[in-house]
C-alpha cells in the first residue's frame, strides 16, 4: 500500500500540473488495491476492540458498539476512496461544485505538495488536532519534476511493463505493487 500510494500515486499526481489524472499511467494507484479495505478496517478496529474488551464485564453493549464502529470505519473507507477518486479524476460535477468538496480537495492537493501535512482526506479534524493542517501554500505553484515519473516507474506495474517491453519480454503475470522485481538470469 505504501509503495502504490507514496512512490507511485504521489509522484504521478504531485503538483497542480499533474494533480488531475489525465493519463492511463496515473490511474494505476488512484485507488487502493482490493485487499486494502479489510486490512485498513482491521487495523482501525484494533484500538476499539481493545477498549470494548476492557469494558466487556461492565454490562455495556460492547458488541453493538463494535458493529457501529465497524460500519463507521467502513463508511469512512468508501468515502475516502470515492472522494479521493473524484479529486483526481473529476466526473460528478454536482458533488465537485459543493463547498465542502472544494475545501477537502484543496486540503488534499496541499497534502500532495507537503506530504507530511493534511493527511486526512474526508474529515480534516484529525489534522487540526495533530497540528498537521495547512490551509494555503505560501510558495508559488510548482511544476512536477521529470524525475518524479522515473521514481514512479521504478515501483509501478506500468514501469515494469515498459521495462519488459524494452527487453522484449512478455509479462504473463502481474505482481502486486511493492514486490521487488527479480532479474531473470541471462539466456545462454
Amino acid at each position: 500500500m505504501f509503495t502504490a500510494h507514496t512512490l507511485v500515486h504521489h509522484q504521478l499526481c504531485k503538483h497542480e500540473d499533474t494533480f488531475h489524472v489525465t493519463e492511463e499511467e496515473q490511474e494505476e494507484a488512484l485507488t487502493f488495491q482490493w485487499w486494502a479495505a479489510p486490512i485498513l478496517i482491521g487495523i482501525n478496529m484494533i484500538p476499539w476492540a481493545l477498549l470494548a474488551w476492557s469494558q466487556s464485564g461492565s454490562g455495556l453493549p460492547w458488541f453493538a458498539a463494535m458493529w457501529t464502529v465497524g460500519v463507521v470505519v467502513l463508511f469512512y473507507y468508501f468515502a475516502y476512496e470515492g472522494f479521493h477518486y473524484l479529486m483526481h479524476k473529476p466526473s460528478i460535477p454536482w458533488i465537485e461544485r459543493r463547498g465542502f468538496f472544494k475545501f477537502i480537495k484543496n486540503h488534499h492537493r496541499l497534502h500532495h505538495v507537503y506530504m507530511g501535512k493534511n493527511f486526512n482526506v474526508v474529515c480534516p479534524l484529525a489534522d487540526v488536532l495533530l497540528g498537521t493542517m495547512v490551509l494555503a501554500d505560501p510558495l508559488p505553484a510548482k511544476v512536477t519534476e521529470p524525475n518524479a515519473r522515473q521514481v514512479a516507474r521504478r515501483h509501478s506495474r506500468w514501469g515494469r511493463r515498459l521495462r519488459d517491453d524494452a527487453e522484449g519480454r512478455t509479462s504473463t503475470t502481474v505482481e502486486p505493487l511493492g514486490v521487488e522485481e527479480v532479474a531473470a538470469p541471462p539466456e545462454r
